[in-house]
């Protein structure tokens, strides 16, 4: 289980609408971190803290076993859990900017949340198309399109961040994590677990 004290230490600064990116240590982590110079996965914070005594909620679209039970797709879950379960990596919160945040509508942002929990799948195949599409020579030919129904976890932020008016005339299939954190829609960045190490932020 890894340490919370970084996470407990910024905890009342997390806000819903922020995004978590991770980075892990397994080879399908270290290949899209090799790729991508950046994270390997990305969620959003659903709900906020209420009072100092709560967890933050994130929602995130993963392949993940609890108690014994696979979980296949788009599901809410606290962040402090997720980041002591998450193994050896570490962990960053990136903090919207003001006029980011003013620009969210609330009602379209948790209506999405509620409308794909448990209904969104996670796309298998998008995420080694992405990986393919890295390769020179042939990386260009290969195709991925739009499907609502199955998200790989950057692209699901990516599309609740469009459905709520944040993003707009972006192509959710080809989104990365590094992608989230190179959008100039951010005023900062805090450690949750380990030593993040972010290339190019809010820059684009």
């Amino acid at each position: 289980m890894n340490d919370l004290t970084q996470y407990l230490a910024v905890r009342p600064q997390i806000h819903a609408g922020d995004i978590v990116v991770f980075w892990g240590r397994g080879p399908l982590s270290w290949a899209i971190e090799l790729m991508d110079d950046g994270p390997s996965h990305s969620a959003i914070v659903r709900q906020p803290l209420t009072d100092q005594g709560e967890d933050a909620m994130i929602i995130q679209s993963t392949i993940q076993t609890w108690d014994g039970k696979k979980v296949n797709g788009v599901q809410t879950e606290p962040l402090g859990q997720t980041i002591a379960g998450y193994g050896p990596g570490s962990a960053a919160v990136l903090l919207l900017d003001d006029a980011t945040r003013a620009k969210i509508d609330w009602f379209q942002f948790y209506q999405m949340c509620g409308a794909s929990d448990g209904f969104v799948t996670y796309d298998i195949a998008d995420l080694f198309q992405f990986l393919a599409r890295e390769f020179p020579i042939f990386g260009h030919w290969v195709f991925q399109g739009e499907t609502p129904r199955k998200l790989v976890c950057s692209a699901w932020v990516v599309a609740l961040l469009e459905s709520c008016g944040v993003l707009t005339g972006i192509d959710y299939a080809e989104a990365t994590p590094q992608a989230l954190v190179e959008m100039k829609i951010f005023k900062g960045w805090l450690p949750l677990l380990g030593e993040p190490k972010l290339t190019r932020f809010d820059t684009i």
